[in-house]
């Protein structure tokens, strides 16, 4: 039953301040009911002390939700008409994920030795606050939009902590107003938590420049989540097949790469592609044509490559293999309204081909003109679009990335070849445009690709051809197999299948001439 007395009043409340005001484990074992990681001790240490300012960039699976919900609460009960802010690039990461544990932990701390103080809290979906003090004692979640750090200001207070999430992807004119709220002395705490997704940065500094190793005031933590007992053997496994190299370092090892200037793959990994064969003559495979539409009028290209494909993963045994083996449209002049009459042409010549298009702006309808002369066989592509599969929207922004990403890999591994037949004017293209696709990580820890409008902007190419090539690894691009036959072209399937059919003829025509003597 709640009380009416104030918890400044209550004649267990001083002696619970002395107890856990200066010692946050304490709090987490007797209050909460917690026990903590190694990892955990290690923070909760750091914020406990006076004018505290910890910076904490770890991998996945610390438990650091939970534990910024503890901090606040820990901060509200043991400090009176304190306030704490909880905040973070997008609203949404806090509200979602803190405010839940805020009301686990309450009923938590019913449970445990000191639960007569869980009475004098509230937990409502957007504030956290001491009964009968809701306007001045409390926790709140708060962000700022980009462009307008300002409405984080105004805070001050003698007992005021700001918690920050996904800290690496918060601008630097915010931690520009929290810092400079943060004015009233011992009293005034701030924890950031964080994946290590940019190489620069207010977040960055911390734990460089701004860390108490380099002469400043923040405490830096590093943690893997190797070393983390909430993270089980086959989690680390199955990152370790999943993930790049950069993406282990900063999602797993929760360690800081040099991600400036850093293009997707290099000029030389491309360059090794040609002439290289990934599907072998006993392979069974399908056929793509891999189409982007241009704007003509001497703009962006117009694209079709023909592909062999193989394989269904971004990763492992059964990764897609592409062999590129011709580009018949590769051109800035191709009048788009005429390009479905090539897809449905080059589709026809390929067995159970599917075209791989460019469905946004003029692809559209080149797609509406395929679908009235009754031509089925392809996969609309959306580039900005949010990927499908869990897993890729973890680890991708939207389509556009994944599929250029998982490209890049799959040239890094050897994965991509193209036939000696290919153009070298093509190949060149490729190579130019390939090697300079710049790619970032949000606060997420998501990969993007810089956009076109800001790659003309920064004099890079229009990944035209690229791009298209990237068709060939979306997540929705699955193709059927081949017969062996491609009409009017050559290849060694082809060959050898037409060189089996006519066995098989010869032996029936044989045993029918058998029969008709008999």
């Amino acid at each position: 039953m709640a009380t009416k007395l104030a918890l400044i009043n209550d004649p267990r409340y001083t002696p619970f301040v002395k107890r856990y005001a200066f010692n946050l484990v304490r709090f987490a074992v007797e209050v909460c009911g917690m026990i903590p990681t190694v990892q955990q001790l290690e923070i909760l240490r750091s914020v406990q002390d006076p004018s505290s300012r910890t910076s904490v960039s770890s991998g996945h699976g610390i438990g650091k939700t939970k534990l910024l919900a503890l901090i606040g609460l820990w901060h509200m009960l043991c400090y009176p008409n304190s306030n704490t802010v909880l905040t973070a690039p997008k609203l949404k990461t806090v509200s979602e994920g803190c405010w839940k544990e805020f009301a686990d932990l309450k009923t938590a701390i019913s449970g445990a030795a000191q639960g007569w103080v869980a009475e004098y809290f509230e937990v409502q979906a957007s504030k956290v606050y001491v009964k009968n003090m809701k306007l001045t004692w409390w926790i709140v979640p708060s962000t700022a939009p980009k462009g307008n750090p300002e409405s984080l200001a105004g805070k001050h207070n003698t007992y005021l902590m700001f918690l920050v999430d996904e800290a690496s992807g918060v601008e630097d004119a915010s931690f520009g107003v929290i810092t400079g709220a943060l004015t009233g002395g011992p009293g005034n705490r701030m924890l950031l938590t964080s994946q290590p997704t940019r190489g620069t940065g207010f977040f960055y500094n911390t734990h460089h420049e701004l860390s108490k190793e380099e002469g400043g005031v923040w405490t830096a933590l590093q943690f893997s989540s190797i070393d983390s007992i909430l993270v089980s053997d086959d989690f680390i496994i199955e990152k370790k097949a999943q993930y790049t190299e950069d993406e282990w370092a900063i999602k797993v090892l929760g360690e800081f790469r040099d991600l400036a200037g850093k293009y997707l793959i290099g000029a030389d990994a491309i360059r090794k592609c040609k002439g290289r064969n990934v599907i072998k003559a006993d392979e069974a495979y399908g056929w793509f044509t891999l189409n982007d539409i241009g704007g003509g009028g001497y703009r962006d290209d117009t694209v079709m490559l023909s592909a062999k494909v193989i394989g269904e993963g971004e990763y492992g045994e059964d990764a897609r293999r592409v062999q590129i083996t011709a580009a018949p449209i590769v051109s800035n002049s191709k009048d788009p309204s005429d390009f479905y009459g090539d897809i449905i042409e080059e589709g026809g010549r390929l067995s159970n081909s599917m075209a791989q298009i460019d469905g946004g702006g003029i692809g559209l309808t080149v797609i509406k003109q395929l679908e009235k002369n009754g031509f089925t066989a392809f996969n609309k592509i959306m580039w900005g679009a949010p990927n499908f599969k869990i897993e890729f929207k973890e680890r991708y922004v939207n389509q556009r990335a994944q599929a250029t990403c998982g490209l890049a890999r799959a040239i890094s591994e050897g994965r991509v070849g193209f036939d000696e037949s290919v153009p070298e004017t093509v190949i060149r293209k490729i190579i130019k445009q390939g090697s300079k696709i710049p790619y970032f990580y949000d606060e997420k820890a998501r990969r993007y690709l810089m956009s076109k409008k800001e790659m003309a902007a920064e004099g890079l190419p229009s990944p035209d051809v690229f791009d298209a090539l990237a068709f060939a690894f979306i997540e929705s691009a699955h193709f059927n197999e081949a017969d062996g036959t491609v009409l009017g072209g050559t290849d060694d399937g082809t060959e050898k299948a037409r060189a089996r059919a006519a066995i098989i003829a010869a032996l029936e025509a044989a045993e029918t001439e058998e029969v008709i003597e008999a």
